[in-house]
Protein backbone atom coordinates (compact mmCIF):
# COMPACT_ATOMS: atom_id res chain seq x y z
CA UNK A 1 0.00 0.00 0.00
CA UNK A 2 1.28 3.45 -0.87
CA UNK A 3 2.54 5.52 2.08
CA UNK A 4 0.00 8.20 1.16
CA UNK A 5 -2.90 5.77 1.54
CA UNK A 6 -2.72 4.85 5.24
CA UNK A 7 -4.82 2.10 6.79
CA UNK A 8 -5.62 4.39 9.70
CA UNK A 9 -8.39 4.30 10.83
CA UNK A 10 -11.12 2.33 9.12
CA UNK A 11 -11.37 -1.34 8.18
CA UNK A 12 -13.57 -1.99 5.15
CA UNK A 13 -14.93 -5.26 3.76
CA UNK A 14 -16.22 -5.04 0.20
CA UNK A 15 -18.93 -7.43 -1.02
CA UNK A 16 -21.21 -7.71 -4.03
CA UNK A 17 -20.29 -4.94 -6.44
CA UNK A 18 -17.59 -4.44 -4.46
CA UNK A 19 -30.46 12.29 25.74
CA UNK A 20 -28.29 15.17 25.63
CA UNK A 21 -28.00 17.06 28.94
CA UNK A 22 -24.69 18.95 28.99
CA UNK A 23 -21.99 17.95 31.43
CA UNK A 24 -19.28 20.36 32.56
CA UNK A 25 -16.48 20.38 30.01
CA UNK A 26 -13.42 18.40 31.02
CA UNK A 27 -9.97 17.98 29.44
CA UNK A 28 -9.02 14.80 27.65
CA UNK A 29 -5.96 13.97 29.75
CA UNK A 30 -6.80 11.72 32.68
CA UNK A 31 -3.63 9.77 33.46
CA UNK A 32 -0.44 11.50 34.55
CA UNK A 33 1.62 8.43 33.60
CA UNK A 34 0.01 8.15 30.15
CA UNK A 35 -0.56 11.68 28.82
CA UNK A 36 -0.45 10.70 25.14
CA UNK A 37 1.10 12.94 22.51
CA UNK A 38 1.62 16.68 23.01
CA UNK A 39 -0.04 19.16 20.69
CA UNK A 40 -3.67 17.98 20.85
CA UNK A 41 -6.21 19.21 23.40
CA UNK A 42 -9.83 18.09 23.68
CA UNK A 43 -12.80 19.38 25.65
CA UNK A 44 -16.15 17.65 25.51
CA UNK A 45 -19.66 17.49 26.92
CA UNK A 46 -22.36 14.96 26.12
CA UNK A 47 -23.17 16.62 22.81
CA UNK A 48 -20.26 18.94 22.01
CA UNK A 49 -16.56 18.37 21.33
CA UNK A 50 -13.82 20.90 20.65
CA UNK A 51 -10.39 19.66 19.55
CA UNK A 52 -7.39 21.90 18.91
CA UNK A 53 -4.37 20.39 17.20
CA UNK A 54 -1.34 21.55 15.22
CA UNK A 55 -2.88 23.87 12.65
CA UNK A 56 -6.54 22.93 13.07
CA UNK A 57 -9.63 23.44 15.21
CA UNK A 58 -12.53 20.96 15.11
CA UNK A 59 -15.97 21.42 16.63
CA UNK A 60 -18.57 18.66 16.78
CA UNK A 61 -22.22 19.20 17.77
CA UNK A 62 -25.65 17.91 16.68
CA UNK A 63 -25.67 20.74 14.12
CA UNK A 64 -22.62 19.41 12.31
CA UNK A 65 -18.85 19.18 12.08
CA UNK A 66 -16.96 22.44 11.74
CA UNK A 67 -13.27 22.12 10.82
CA UNK A 68 -10.84 25.00 10.31
CA UNK A 69 -7.37 24.21 8.94
CA UNK A 70 -4.43 26.60 8.78
CA UNK A 71 -2.34 25.01 6.04
CA UNK A 72 0.79 26.94 7.00
CA UNK A 73 0.67 25.46 10.50
CA UNK A 74 -0.93 22.06 9.88
CA UNK A 75 1.45 19.44 11.26
CA UNK A 76 5.12 20.23 10.76
CA UNK A 77 5.70 21.96 7.40
CA UNK A 78 9.47 21.87 8.05
CA UNK A 79 9.50 18.14 7.25
CA UNK A 80 8.80 18.91 3.61
CA UNK A 81 6.07 16.26 3.52
CA UNK A 82 2.86 17.52 1.87
CA UNK A 83 -0.61 17.73 3.33
CA UNK A 84 -2.57 14.77 1.98
CA UNK A 85 -6.33 14.75 1.39
CA UNK A 86 -8.62 11.82 0.62
CA UNK A 87 -12.37 11.22 0.57
CA UNK A 88 -13.84 7.73 0.91
CA UNK A 89 -17.43 7.22 -0.23
CA UNK A 90 -19.04 4.94 2.38
CA UNK A 91 -22.31 4.47 0.48
CA UNK A 92 -22.75 0.88 -0.64
CA UNK A 93 -19.86 -0.51 1.42
CA UNK A 94 -20.37 -3.37 3.84
CA UNK A 95 -19.00 -2.07 7.13
CA UNK A 96 -19.07 -3.34 10.69
CA UNK A 97 -22.15 -1.84 12.43
CA UNK A 98 -21.84 0.42 15.46
CA UNK A 99 -22.97 -1.38 18.62
CA UNK A 100 -24.20 1.16 21.16
CA UNK A 101 -26.22 1.20 24.36
CA UNK A 102 -29.42 2.36 22.67
CA UNK A 103 -29.15 0.64 19.31
CA UNK A 104 -27.11 -1.02 16.58
CA UNK A 105 -26.46 1.22 13.58
CA UNK A 106 -25.51 0.26 10.03
CA UNK A 107 -24.03 2.87 7.70
CA UNK A 108 -26.18 3.47 4.62
CA UNK A 109 -24.72 6.65 3.15
CA UNK A 110 -21.82 8.91 3.97
CA UNK A 111 -18.29 10.12 3.38
CA UNK A 112 -15.02 9.85 5.27
CA UNK A 113 -12.81 12.89 4.64
CA UNK A 114 -9.17 12.52 5.70
CA UNK A 115 -6.53 15.23 5.96
CA UNK A 116 -3.09 14.37 7.29
CA UNK A 117 0.60 15.11 7.21
CA UNK A 118 3.34 12.55 7.85
CA UNK A 119 6.12 13.92 10.05
CA UNK A 120 8.50 11.03 9.35
CA UNK A 121 8.58 7.45 8.11
CA UNK A 122 9.42 5.13 10.99
CA UNK A 123 8.17 2.00 12.70
CA UNK A 124 6.08 2.45 15.82
CA UNK A 125 7.12 0.36 18.83
CA UNK A 126 5.36 -2.82 19.96
CA UNK A 127 2.57 -3.70 20.45
CA UNK A 128 1.97 -1.90 17.12
CA UNK A 129 2.27 -4.80 14.70
CA UNK A 130 4.40 -5.38 11.61
CA UNK A 131 1.21 -5.61 9.58
CA UNK A 132 0.12 -2.18 10.72
CA UNK A 133 3.58 -0.77 9.92
CA UNK A 134 3.35 -2.14 6.38
CA UNK A 135 0.03 -0.45 5.72
CA UNK A 136 0.76 2.76 7.62
CA UNK A 137 4.51 3.48 7.65
CA UNK A 138 4.23 7.20 8.38
CA UNK A 139 3.97 8.93 11.76
CA UNK A 140 0.84 11.09 11.66
CA UNK A 141 1.35 14.61 12.97
CA UNK A 142 -1.61 14.90 12.67
CA UNK A 143 -4.43 12.83 11.11
CA UNK A 144 -7.84 14.53 10.86
CA UNK A 145 -10.87 12.45 9.88
CA UNK A 146 -14.46 13.63 9.37
CA UNK A 147 -17.36 11.21 8.87
CA UNK A 148 -20.86 12.41 7.98
CA UNK A 149 -23.79 10.35 6.77
CA UNK A 150 -26.82 8.26 7.67
CA UNK A 151 -27.34 4.97 9.48
CA UNK A 152 -30.33 2.73 10.08
CA UNK A 153 -31.13 0.95 13.33
CA UNK A 154 -32.59 -2.54 13.81
CA UNK A 155 -36.11 -1.16 13.31
CA UNK A 156 -35.22 0.49 10.01
CA UNK A 157 -35.25 4.04 11.36
CA UNK A 158 -32.76 6.46 9.82
CA UNK A 159 -30.44 8.60 11.93
CA UNK A 160 -27.67 11.01 11.03
CA UNK A 161 -24.16 10.31 12.26
CA UNK A 162 -21.28 12.75 12.73
CA UNK A 163 -17.85 11.44 13.78
CA UNK A 164 -14.43 13.00 14.29
CA UNK A 165 -11.47 10.63 14.05
CA UNK A 166 -8.13 12.12 15.09
CA UNK A 167 -4.55 10.97 15.60
CA UNK A 168 -1.59 12.91 16.92
CA UNK A 169 1.74 11.03 17.00
CA UNK A 170 5.16 12.28 18.04
CA UNK A 171 8.40 10.32 17.70
CA UNK A 172 11.68 11.71 19.07
CA UNK A 173 14.93 10.35 20.46
CA UNK A 174 13.17 10.21 23.84
CA UNK A 175 10.44 7.84 22.64
CA UNK A 176 7.03 7.64 21.00
CA UNK A 177 3.69 9.13 22.04
CA UNK A 178 0.23 8.98 20.50
CA UNK A 179 -3.25 10.29 21.21
CA UNK A 180 -6.07 8.75 19.18
CA UNK A 181 -9.56 10.10 19.97
CA UNK A 182 -12.81 9.15 18.26
CA UNK A 183 -15.94 11.18 19.03
CA UNK A 184 -19.33 10.82 17.41
CA UNK A 185 -23.06 11.48 17.65
CA UNK A 186 -26.06 9.51 16.40
CA UNK A 187 -28.92 11.98 15.95
CA UNK A 188 -32.60 11.18 15.39
CA UNK A 189 -35.01 13.09 13.14
CA UNK A 190 -36.01 15.35 16.05
CA UNK A 191 -32.41 16.44 16.63
CA UNK A 192 -31.90 14.37 19.77
CA UNK A 193 -28.63 12.53 20.42
CA UNK A 194 -29.50 8.86 20.87
CA UNK A 195 -25.94 7.55 21.34
CA UNK A 196 -22.48 9.05 21.46
CA UNK A 197 -18.93 7.87 20.88
CA UNK A 198 -16.17 9.07 23.19
CA UNK A 199 -13.07 6.87 23.00
CA UNK A 200 -9.57 8.26 23.52
CA UNK A 201 -6.55 6.02 23.04
CA UNK A 202 -3.18 7.01 24.51
CA UNK A 203 0.29 5.52 24.13
CA UNK A 204 3.62 6.53 25.66
CA UNK A 205 7.00 4.80 25.60
CA UNK A 206 10.68 5.54 26.00
CA UNK A 207 13.36 4.94 23.34
CA UNK A 208 12.86 1.72 21.36
CA UNK A 209 9.50 1.16 23.04
CA UNK A 210 10.88 0.87 26.57
CA UNK A 211 8.38 1.06 29.45
CA UNK A 212 5.41 1.33 27.09
CA UNK A 213 2.08 2.27 28.68
CA UNK A 214 -1.20 2.48 26.81
CA UNK A 215 -4.94 2.45 27.33
CA UNK A 216 -8.31 3.77 26.22
CA UNK A 217 -10.70 6.12 28.01
CA UNK A 218 -14.43 5.63 27.39
CA UNK A 219 -16.93 8.37 28.21
CA UNK A 220 -19.57 7.38 25.66
CA UNK A 221 -22.19 4.73 24.91
CA UNK A 222 -20.60 2.92 21.93
CA UNK A 223 -17.78 0.36 22.19
CA UNK A 224 -17.08 -3.13 20.90
CA UNK A 225 -14.23 -5.61 20.37
CA UNK A 226 -13.01 -6.95 17.01
CA UNK A 227 -10.04 -8.68 15.42
CA UNK A 228 -8.19 -6.38 13.01
CA UNK A 229 -6.48 -7.50 9.77
CA UNK A 230 -2.96 -6.41 10.77
CA UNK A 231 -1.52 -9.78 11.72
CA UNK A 232 -0.68 -11.39 15.06
CA UNK A 233 -1.15 -8.94 17.91
CA UNK A 234 -4.06 -7.05 16.33
CA UNK A 235 -6.74 -9.33 17.78
CA UNK A 236 -9.38 -8.12 20.24
CA UNK A 237 -8.88 -4.42 19.57
CA UNK A 238 -11.33 -1.81 20.84
CA UNK A 239 -13.41 -0.50 17.94
CA UNK A 240 -16.59 1.42 17.28
CA UNK A 241 -18.24 0.24 14.08
CA UNK A 242 -15.55 0.11 11.36
CA UNK A 243 -13.19 2.46 13.24
CA UNK A 244 -10.48 1.29 15.62
CA UNK A 245 -8.96 3.30 18.46
CA UNK A 246 -5.56 1.58 18.79
CA UNK A 247 -4.62 -1.27 16.41
CA UNK A 248 -4.07 -3.80 19.21
CA UNK A 249 -5.78 -4.95 22.40
CA UNK A 250 -5.66 -2.28 25.12
CA UNK A 251 -7.24 -1.87 28.57
CA UNK A 252 -10.30 0.37 28.83
CA UNK A 253 -11.13 2.77 31.65
CA UNK A 254 -14.75 3.94 31.86
CA UNK A 255 -14.43 7.44 33.27
CA UNK A 256 -18.04 8.57 33.36
CA UNK A 257 -21.37 6.87 32.89
CA UNK A 258 -24.12 8.50 30.85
Amino acid sequence: MSPVVPVKRITITLVAALAATLLPAFPASADRDRPGAPGLTIKETRSHVRAVGPGFVLKLSPRGLDVRIDEERFGDPATGNPIERQTINLTGLTLRPFECRNGTYTIRTGTFKRTFRVSRFAKRPAPYTDGFATGSPGIFTPFLGELDGTVTDADGRTLRFLISDLVQEVMTADGFAATAPIHGLFIDDEGRVRDRISLIGRFNSGPDGQDATYGIEDRGTCRQIADLPYGPGSERAVVTGPLFVLPFSAPVTVLRKH
